[in-house]
């Protein structure tokens, strides 16, 4: 029987996919639920979604508005958020909660919807439509 894909779950899948200088981290949240699991002497349990939000993604995107950013993280940032947006599986009321307030929450200055705007303005209206009051108009 052929090996299945390791799945991270939405979040930590996404994430894995459009941003690689995130796969470091991952693997230290993955790597340390092992470990407790070892210590522990229980099953390895799937890493939660926020954590991956808050520790593999979150410091990645922590300065999208800086003018000086590369265009090309936030471009894969606008797939991840896309892919998040459009997951529709059984945890998708979780996997919505953690990118608004894992993500996009403190992401929603002018300087972060100019350069949203400039790369994917279609996502402004995604996630205006999905939590309401976020990526105000500047």
């Amino acid at each position: 029987m052929p090996a299945q894909p390791w799945e991270f779950g939405p979040v930590g899948d996404s994430a894995w996919r459009h941003l690689p200088e995130a796969r470091e981290e991952i693997k230290d949240l993955v790597c340390t639920e092992l470990q407790d699991a070892i210590d522990e002497d229980r099953a390895p349990e799937p890493v939660d979604q926020h954590n991956y939000a808050l520790h593999a993604v979150g410091p990645l995107v922590r300065d999208l508005g800086l003018v000086e950013l590369d265009l090309d993280l936030v471009r894969r940032f606008c797939l991840f958020c896309r892919d998040l947006l459009g997951y529709t599986g059984p945890d998708e009321y979780e996997v919505s909660h953690v990118l608004g307030m894992y993500v996009l929450d403190g992401l929603d200055g002018p300087p972060v919807v100019r350069v949203i705007r400039q790369v994917d303005p279609g996502l402004i209206e995604l996630v205006r439509a999905r939590f309401p009051g976020m990526w105000a108009e500047e």
